[in-house]
């Protein structure tokens, strides 16, 4: 194996140029390959980061009830009417990808504020939720239990200390950062459970709102499924849940989230193509190259190298030409990387989505997984022409016949 990879180097040198060139020609398609999945990568995590903070694409509340819209559904609003919790679980409704059920009461005399304060307690799955969480700025390093409780940017406590809600004590797990919605702002946020259990303490004209009951929601936030419009959700809802109503977000925001995830999956194509082609490129390069050195090979098989030596000393020579290319590419890439980061994450922010870089062993991963592909490419491609020569007469070679 030693004698073949020298042999190989040797060859290599032989012909700079033409060795340079392939090394290169790799390196570009290592180095988009790299980059592109750094990159696509990176903006899948800030795509989950940033766009779970622009809200969902709908609302769907028990028909009669009155809503108020906002630019980014985050909460439903308070109403009389309930729905069942398990409404879009038994569906099962192609068009949504998620959907949040969430609990709201609006309640006095709760001990929170002063004497009088309207207050709205609202309860969420945090195994399900995707709108209230992703707008946490602090919490508690721990997860969410039952008593905890998490409060809108307009009401201040410290983190940990206690809270009185209807002379119970709940801790306050976490804030949330301004949202520009008003039951975000005055809201104090809790799981059902917590909620529930304090069904027995709020009164009103009929006893406790209907919405404390479980099982029972306000209403659910829902989240498209990729593909699918809104047009063709709310059709979907509408014809298989009975008395509800659907209300309709900014649905800008659901084609970016949706244009965003179908532009990743064409790079992920783009990719596969790239590798594709430059293994193809590698396989013609290296038939130029046994034809060229016919004669060497059919020398080589006169003095008694075997067909795998012969097969072996080529394929090592494509796996160091393009493993350098692979190294080359992602060094390249890295490169590029810190030229466009400040304008890309620039441009990110400015849309309200967060920019996430990978961590840095997860790059390490993906540099490693490009060199090792580039090198694989050039041994996949450098394998069929060095097979042909080797099974070839040595008498033919050396005349360069056929």
């Amino acid at each position: 194996m030693r004698l073949l990879a020298s042999l190989a180097l040797q060859n290599l040198g032989r012909r700079k140029a033409r060795s340079l060139l392939l090394i290169m020609a790799v390196a570009v398609a290592s180095g988009v390959v790299f980059t592109g999945a750094t990159l696509m990568r990176s903006i899948d995590s800030s795509m989950e980061v940033g766009f779970t903070r622009l809200g969902a694409d709908m609302m769907v509340v028990p028909e009669g009830a009155l809503t108020n819209i906002t630019a980014a559904l985050l909460t439903v609003e308070p109403t009389d009417l309930v729905l069942d919790e398990d409404l879009f679980a038994k569906a099962g409704i192609t068009s949504v990808s998620r959907a949040a059920p969430q609990k709201i009461a609006r309640v006095e005399h709760s001990g929170i504020g002063s004497h009088h304060d309207s207050v709205d307690l609202i309860g969420f799955d945090p195994a399900l939720d995707f709108t209230v969480r992703p707008w946490l700025v602090e919490r508690i390093n721990r997860d969410m239990k039952p008593g905890d409780v998490i409060l809108g940017a307009g009401r201040d406590a410290a983190l940990g200390s206690e809270l009185l809600i209807f002379g119970k004590p709940h801790t306050v797990y976490g804030r949330l950062g301004r949202t520009g919605v008003g039951t975000h702002e005055r809201g104090v946020f809790m799981s059902f459970a917590t909620l529930e259990a304090l069904a027995g303490s709020v009164h009103g004209p009929n006893g406790p709102p209907a919405v404390l009951q479980k099982g029972k929601v306000s209403g659910f936030l829902v989240e498209l499924a990729p593909g699918a419009t809104p047009l063709q959700a709310r059709f979907a809802i509408l014809s298989t849940l009975k008395g509800v109503k659907v209300v309709t977000g900014d649905s800008t925001m659901s084609g970016i989230r949706q244009g965003l995830a179908a532009l990743l999956n064409g790079i992920l194509a783009l990719m596969v193509l790239m590798f594709a082609s430059t293994a193809l490129m590698v396989s013609v390069l290296f038939s130029a190259i046994v034809t060229e050195r016919r004669g060497e090979l059919g020398l080589l098989k006169a003095i008694g190298a075997r067909r795998g030596q012969i097969v072996g000393m080529m394929v090592i020579e494509a796996v160091i030409a393009t493993g350098a290319g692979g190294v080359l590419g992602v060094a390249l890439g890295v490169l590029v990387m810190r030229l466009y980061e400040r304008s890309l994450v620039y441009y990110l922010e400015n849309i309200g989505v967060p920019f996430v870089w990978l961590d840095g062993p997860s790059i390490v991963i993906v540099a490693a997984a490009a060199i090792v592909m580039a090198s694989i490419i050039g041994g996949l491609g450098s394998l069929y022409p060095a097979w042909r020569a080797s099974r070839r007469d040595p008498y033919d070679l050396v005349r360069g016949e056929g």
